[in-house]
C-alpha cells in the first residue's frame, strides 16, 4: 500500500493489440501499471468500462483516493472535441466513447489524444530529445501513425487528427487496400496488421525461389514475425519483401520530413522496437526521398510506455491547445 499518496493521475494506452492502464504520482512517476487485451466486442463504453474496472482496481490496491486527471492516448480517428473514438479500421466496436464516462465515473477532468500524439508530448516531455522544438513521433505497429510538434506546438487539428500520416499515399502499384478504403496508403503496405496482404499480393507475381514464406504468403499467413524471421534466415522471398517495405518506409518518413520538417524523428511500435537491424536499412534509404535537411531518426527512449508516459503528461502538463479545444465536461 502507498498510504499517504493521496493523489494520482490514470494514463491509459488504448492500443489496436493491447490495452495499457498506468497510475503515476504527481512527479510523474509510474506506481503500477497493467497491461490486457483492448475489448473487440460489446457496445460503446466498452472500452472505457474495462478501463474504469482496472484503473479503479489498482487506485485501491495503491491506497489512492483522489485522481486529478484521466488522460489517454488512443487509435484513431477521433472526435476530440467529444473524445469520442470514430469508425476506427483498427477495431471490430469501431466508434466508442471515452472521455465522458471516464470524467464522470473518476469525478475528475479526462482529455483524450490520437495515441501518437500522446506519445510525441511523451517524448517532449520525458524522451531523450525533450527540449526539442520540432519532433515527430511515428509508430510502426498494429497500424502506423505520428505525433507532431512543430515550433513547440502540439498539433492537433479540427477533430484531432491533423498527423493521419499511416494513410499517406507512398505506392500505387500494388492493390493492397488500407483498413480506411485507401489503396497505396503506408499503413496499407507496412503495418503489422497489413504485411500478411501485402506478402500474398507480392506472392502473385514471384518469379524466384518457391520459398517458405513464399508459401506462407500465398496463403495470406506470412506474420510480420515470420517475415522478419525468414528474412534472417536468408529466405529469397522475405528478403524482396523486406526491401520493399524498407522503401515503403523510407518514403513514408521522407514524405514526413518534407511537410514537418522536423529536428528529430523518433520510432515506436513493435516493428520499430522489435526489428533493429531493418530499421538501420530503412534509416539509410530516408535521405533519397527527402527534401528538407535531415532530422536526427532513432528509436524512441521511452519503449512501450511512450504512449502511457505522454499521456500522463496530458494532466501533469496540459498542453495549452488541448483545453481549448476539448475542454471538460467535468464541473
Amino acid at each position: 500500500m502507498h498510504e499517504g499518496l493521496g493523489r494520482a493521475v490514470i494514463a491509459v494506452d488504448v492500443g489496436a493489440t493491447n490495452l495499457r492502464v498506468g497510475i503515476f504520482d504527481l512527479s510523474a512517476s509510474l506506481l503500477k501499471v497493467e497491461v490486457t487485451r483492448t475489448p473487440r466486442s460489446g457496445g460503446r463504453d466498452a472500452v472505457a468500462d474495462l478501463i474504469k474496472h482496472i484503473a479503479d482496481n489498482m487506485l485501491r490496491s495503491l491506497g489512492i483516493r483522489h485522481v486529478v486527471g484521466v488522460g489517454v492516448g488512443t487509435i484513431g480517428p477521433l472526435n476530440i472535441r467529444e473524445g469520442v473514438v470514430v469508425n476506427t479500421p483498427n477495431n471490430p466496436i469501431r466508434t466508442f466513447r471515452l472521455k465522458a464516462p471516464l470524467e464522470e465515473f473518476f469525478d475528475a477532468p479526462a482529455y483524450v489524444v490520437n495515441d501518437c500524439v500522446a506519445a510525441v508530448w511523451g517524448e517532449f516531455n520525458a524522451g531523450s530529445f525533450r527540449g526539442a522544438k520540432n519532433m515527430v513521433y511515428i509508430t510502426l505497429s498494429t497500424g502506423i501513425g505520428a505525433g507532431v510538434i512543430v515550433d513547440g506546438h502540439l498539433l492537433l487539428g479540427k477533430d484531432g487528427n491533423a498527423h493521419e500520416v499511416g494513410h499517406i499515399t507512398v505506392n500505387y502499384k500494388y492493390g493492397v487496400r488500407c483498413g480506411c478504403g485507401g489503396i497505396g496508403h503506408w499503413e496499407a503496405i507496412a503495418s503489422g496488421a497489413n504485411i500478411p496482404k501485402f506478402a500474398e499480393e507480392v506472392s502473385k507475381n514471384w518469379l524466384g525461389s518457391k520459398t517458405v514464406a513464399y508459401f506462407l504468403a500465398c496463403k495470406g499467413s506470412l506474420t510480420s514475425e515470420d517475415l522478419f524471421k525468414y528474412w534472417r534466415l536468408g529466405d529469397e522471398f522475405a528478403t524482396y519483401v523486406i526491401n520493399e517495405l524498407v522503401e515503403v518506409n523510407a518514403a513514408g518518413l521522407g514524405s514526413v520530413i518534407n511537410v514537418y520538417d522536423p529536428e528529430v524523428i523518433t520510432l515506436g511500435g513493435s516493428i520499430a522496437i522489435n526489428n533493429t537491424d531493418f530499421i538501420e536499412k530503412v534509416i539509410e534509404s530516408v535521405s533519397k526521398y527527402a527534401i528538407n535537411r535531415m532530422p536526427k531518426i532513432s528509436l524512441t527512449s521511452l519503449g512501450e510506455k511512450a504512449v502511457l508516459i505522454g499521456a500522463a503528461y496530458l494532466i501533469l502538463n496540459t498542453p495549452e491547445e488541448l483545453p481549448k479545444i476539448q475542454g471538460s465536461t467535468h464541473q
